[in-house]
């Protein structure tokens, strides 16, 4: 496989125990663990950059402490002359590739595991990775391997068109390839000449040429440590052939041709020829690129991936530039095998004689190519001059070897990477083929052809080099993920290049996929104009891996390539602050169960995982347990099922960054008990060191649970593990580890909800200093029930000189009953030492408490009627307490209302919101007694007009509202009416009023007469006398005396006199004048008024 970046792989645990029983299969269909033994008791681990010298530091050191806690012994760096090379190659440019000085191998004491080196030395903070060394294997498939025939051709120089492609190109010795296998038979006719052997350290006993090798004239045998070449070890016979194929001597004659023709060969051994002994084939690697090997091959392998394997492939291919060809295996299996499947190798698998995938050979998206592997005639180990038959990848990935020792003599321009895209890109096509059609695109781009790869003009090959989903977006079901892509194009330029995206899988669907690149010149790059869009289907299972296809194509050119990715993951990772630490479904903190290799565990500003494992335990008082951490097995308890994995959700209107899920008990006995899960972290000070775990436990069975013990376990490991303490701070609630001598964070657990019956358990491990439990002999469920069901029960652990140690902090609810609900959040913290710890545990309080309180209820005002009932119902939540003063010393209710029975005087009641785990701050309730209403008013003036409007005045006592009665038929509801009388009189007007609460009524009457607007003289015709009707009485007008004046029909006047005045009626004698027409002058409020009369006798 050759690409650029790492894909993901499938997740490798490292179970020693069963790794070192792996049969040691040879057979024509390996198994799928082939290939996965381990050297036992040692390990192979990384520095972190500019830790190399950590080593030599006094014992004191973290790192001196955990190799002598692990036994450590023979510690040694990988690659010291390779190092010293390095080092003296970095002053004088940038970094390499890949550093092979930070490269170390140990051997461990056998009273450890491989699970302990690991974790101590992950936790120096020094170290980037810890593994085993696998034992390869060689791919052999014999072929009757009895049969040494001289009759026997060559068919596959014919099928890959060797002879054309020499006649373009035969190399010469300058071209070097690296066999590194099973052993050889130097002294074969078709072998001897091709060696590349060493002039510079002849068999003297001499290490002459100051490599570190003594003698290493004819290669070396990197698994028993010695000069010894030939083959003697359980494959016998297998590097012979190998090497046959790539560099057997040409004509000569005799015997075979090498695909290499006249390059040359570095016989190394990587097997021993010792039943259970060594493989040395990544430290001959970096042997043969430092002895100038430009092609290697690499006919031998396994499954399980390694940092460290990859690390060296990097080593040869991106810092050495050279070409590394692999087997891709014996399996009959869509499986992925390394180093075949690694980055930067080109991946070989195996065809019959008829252009068809062998039945026995490996298929899967990373193989690049496939050559011949069945009935491959080669040099044999039987003789010198014998030749047989043999099969598999083994022996189709070195005529792909040969072939690329002639492209890079024929393309000396070309760096590693781009040999590897030609061999790729000028094969045969294979799948318009019956018996390929079932394996698309799972054999490479087709069948290798050494002539096109030497001739072809202008191949093209872009590949993408990355490819990822946009920073803080999760390949979780239900989300539309964007991907970013960025490409390389490693060949000839194109022009109009198109990309398309498309899913193999029906959990996921592409709903944007195509993207125009353009024009990109030779080793240009490019990047996606729009990103990539995916859609995960919500139905998908968890840890799904499914495959994406990237489709290429610019006019002719068509190519493809495969990206494995993993959808729906169970565990999510919280890095928004100093603290980072991975969730899982199960219950989980740190890792995904005892999986290491899923999770970061918790780390604090940067440094190595301080917890070992870490998980939430329930227990129901009947001493069932419910919990995925370790049980007396050492396995995950599984006691947990989720039904919703846990996920990251960013810049919530709670925290910058959530993860959240739930699961249910599922543990036989157990009540059924959902756990809804959130955590939160945030990324602004000062709240940048601690992150809250809530847990929301509801009781889902038909019972009541007398008693649920719920609490976070933790077993951490700060430092050297061995020398850690615990304790408990009872006015925090904080229970706190921390390493017994070295200068180290502190870390802890604190309670965030008000508990009456708190847990809080500090455990001895290993079981000294009077522990009550032991944990690192196995955890088991009496014993996670003990340490669960006694409250705060042992408050320090670690001794004198500290121990392995974890605790449990938590707290009991009691009489959960069906369908309620227990909160339960504790804040995972860190500190630089133990006052910073308490003071982040104070602020993580402070914290929870600001998110967990409710909204500060509406303030409002509630009125009553004396001795009435008046009921306080609060706005701004539902659930409310009720105290009688601001200290809450009095609690009168609790609830959406309160009702005061009996109301007598203004009070005030103090309200907090009561919907979440805390209460709101108290807001002042006033409630008023409301007084009776009185009625009053009076007019706007004391007389009223006819047709003239008169303005009441309300001036009533506590009222609210009002009714008035006019006295003729007509009302009003204002305050403060304006009322129009049609006719003149006498009437009564009522005013009705009540309060707010319509308490009380009251009413009050009074009369108002109502005038003419004008005065009016009457009777007319009058006898005797007339009557004069003015607008008002006399006494509101003193000054406005009526005048009244007769003319006759002559023109003589006479003045009227009044006779007698009563109210606004005047009465005047007319037995005087004669009978006739008068004309009657009316002088009256400073107008005159004519009217005619008439006067009868």
């Amino acid at each position: 496989m050759f690409t650029l970046i790492p894909l993901p792989r499938r997740s490798f645990v490292f179970a020693v125990l069963l790794l070192l029983y792996v049969p040691l299969l040879y057979a024509q269909r390996p198994a799928l663990d082939f290939g996965a033994k381990t050297i036992p008791g040692r390990v192979v681990y990384k520095l972190k950059p500019q830790q190399s010298a950590q080593l030599r530091k006094p014992t004191g050191d973290g790192m001196a402490n955990a190799l002598r806690q692990i036994g450590a012994r023979d510690v040694v760096q990988k690659f010291p002359e390779v190092a010293a090379r390095q080092t003296l190659s970095n002053a004088r440019k940038a970094a390499p590739a890949v550093d092979l000085s930070l490269l170390y191998e140990l051997q461990y004491g056998s009273g450890h595991t491989f699970e302990e080196v690991q974790a101590a030395l992950i936790a120096t903070g020094q170290v980037e990775y810890v593994e085993p060394l696998y034992i390869r294997e060689p791919f052999h498939q014999p072929n009757d391997p009895a049969s040494d025939s001289t009759k026997t051709t060559q068919y596959y120089l014919k099928k890959i068109q060797a002879y054309a492609g020499w006649a373009v190109e035969q190399a010469d010795t300058t071209i070097v390839i690296g066999i590194l296998d099973t052993g050889f038979r130097l002294s074969h006719h078709d072998l001897k000449t091709k060696v590349k052997y060493n002039y510079d350290d002849p068999v003297d006993g001499i290490d002459n040429d100051g490599d570190g090798l003594i003698d290493n004239f004819s290669g070396w045998d990197f698994a028993d440590g010695d000069n010894d070449v030939s083959d003697d070890t359980a494959w016998k016979g297998h590097g012979t052939a190998v090497a046959g194929v790539a560099a057997g001597a040409t004509n000569n004659g005799i015997g075979i041709a090498g695909t290499g023709y006249n390059a040359l060969f570095l016989p190394l051994k990587v097997f021993s020829s010792y039943p259970g002994g060594g493989f040395g084939g990544y430290e001959a690697i970096v042997y043969a690129v430092n002895k100038g090997c430009k092609v290697i091959n690499l006919s031998w392998g396994g499954t399980g991936f390694s940092k460290y394997e990859q690390d060296i492939i990097n080593y040869a291919v991106l810092e050495k530039d050279v070409v590394v060809i692999a087997s891709g295996g014996n399996t009959n299996a869509f499986v992925d095998i390394y180093p075949a499947a690694y980055d930067n190798v080109i991946s070989v698998g195996g065809s019959n004689n008829q252009d068809v995938k062998y039945k026995d050979h490996t298929y899967n998206y990373n193989i690049d190519l496939i050559s011949p592997g069945i009935n491959i005639y080669s040099t044999s180990q039987s003789g010198d001059e014998r030749y047989g038959n043999v099969g598999g990848t083994s022996f189709a990935a070195p005529t792909v070897a040969g072939g690329a020792a002639l492209v890079r003599a024929r393309f000396p321009e070309l760096n590693a990477r781009q040999v590897a895209e030609r061999l790729r890109a000028s094969t045969d096509s294979i799948y318009h083929l019956d018996g390929n059609r079932p394996y698309l695109e799972m054999l490479g781009t087709g069948r290798f052809n050494l002539k096109r790869a030497l001739k072809l003009e202008n191949p093209k090959s872009v590949r993408c080099v990355s490819f990822s989903p946009s920073p803080k977006q999760s390949l979780v079901a239900g989300n539309e993920v964007t991907i970013d892509a960025s490409f390389l194009n490693f060949l000839a330029p194109v022009q109009g290049l198109q990309v398309e995206l498309t899913s193999l899988s029906p959990h996921v669907l592409v709903t944007r996929g195509q993207t125009t690149l353009g024009s990109m010149g030779t080793m240009g790059t490019a990047s996606t104009n729009e990103p990539f869009v995916i859609k995960i289907s919500e139905r998908s299972p968890a840890n799904l891996k499914v495959y994406l296809r990237l489709g290429f194509t610019d006019g002719e050119y068509t190519d493809f390539q495969h990206f494995a990715i993993v959808i729906n993951h169970n565990f999510a990772t919280l890095t928004a602050n100093n603290l980072h630490l991975s969730l899982n479904s199960e219950g989980n903190i740190g890792y995904n169960g005892l999986n290491m290799s899923q999770g970061v565990g918790v780390k604090y500003k940067g440094s190595a995982s301080l917890l070992f494992e870490g998980g939430l335990i329930l227990s129901a008082d009947s001493g069932k347990v419910a919990d995925n951490v370790h049980n007396s097995s050492w396995q995950n308890n599984r006691g947990f099922k989720p039904s919703m994995l846990t996920r990251a959700y960013y810049n919530t209107s709670m925290a910058n960054q959530e993860l959240r899920g739930i699961m249910q008990t599922d543990v036989s006995g157990h009540p059924e008990v959902e756990v809804k899960t959130v955590a939160y972290a945030w990324s602004e000070s000062p709240y940048q060191d601690f992150v809250i775990m809530e847990y929301k436990l509801t009781n889902r069975s038909s019972e009541t649970i007398p008693y649920l013990h719920a609490g976070l376990f933790a077993d951490w490991d700060i430092g050297n593990y061995t020398e850690n303490k615990a304790g408990w701070d009872e006015d925090l609630q904080l229970g706190y580890a921390y390493h017994a001598y070295a200068d180290l964070p502190y870390t802890g657990l604190t309670l965030l909800t008000p508990e009456t019956l708190p847990i809080y358990h500090a455990i001895d491990n290993i079981g000294s200093n009077d522990s009550t439990v032991t944990v690192d002999d196995g955890f088991s469920n009496a014993e996670k029930y003990k340490v669960i069901s006694k409250g705060v029960s042992r408050t320090k652990a670690g001794g004198k000189n500290g121990n392995s140690i974890s605790h449990l902090l938590g707290a009991t609810a009691i009489d959960l009953a069906p369908g309620q609900t227990k909160t339960l959040a504790i804040a995972i913290l860190a500190g630089d030492d133990l006052e910073a710890l308490k003071e982040h545990a104070r602020t993580a309080q402070l914290k929870y408490r600001g998110i967990k309180s409710g909204p500060e209820p509406v303030p409002m005002a509630f009125q009553a009627c004396v001795a009435d009932a008046v009921v306080i119902a609060p706005q701004g939540g539902s659930s409310f307490n009720f105290y009688t003063d601001a200290t809450a010393s009095v609690l009168l209710g609790t609830g959406p209302t309160y009702t005061l029975t009996e109301a007598l005087e203004n009070s005030t009641i103090y309200v907090a919101n009561a919907d979440s785990i805390y209460l709101s701050d108290l807001v002042p309730m006033d409630v008023q007694i409301l007084s009776a209403s009185e009625a009053g008013f009076k007019p706007g003036n004391n007389f009223a007009q006819v047709s003239k409007g008169v303005q009441f005045q309300d001036n009533s006592l506590h009222a609210t509202s009002w009714l008035w009665d006019f006295g003729d038929g007509s009302q009003s509801t204002e305050q403060h009416p304006l009322h129009q009388y049609k006719k003149p009189g006498t009437y009564t007007i009522s005013l009705t009023v009540t309060n707010v609460l319509e308490c009380t009524r009251s009413t009050y009457q009074r009369v108002l007469d109502v005038y003419a607007t004008s005065p009016a003289l009457y009777p007319n015709p009058a006898s005797g006398s007339i009557n004069l009707s003015l607008t008002a009485p006399l006494t509101e007008l003193q000054n406005s005396q009526p005048q009244l004046r007769l003319t006759d029909m002559t023109g003589k006047s006479i003045a009227a006199t009044p006779i007698s005045v009563v109210g606004t009626q005047l009465q005047y004698d007319l037995s005087q004048l004669n009978a006739g027409l008068y004309i009657a002058h009316i002088t009256y409020q400073g107008e005159t008024f004519v009217e005619k009369v008439l006067v009868r006798k």
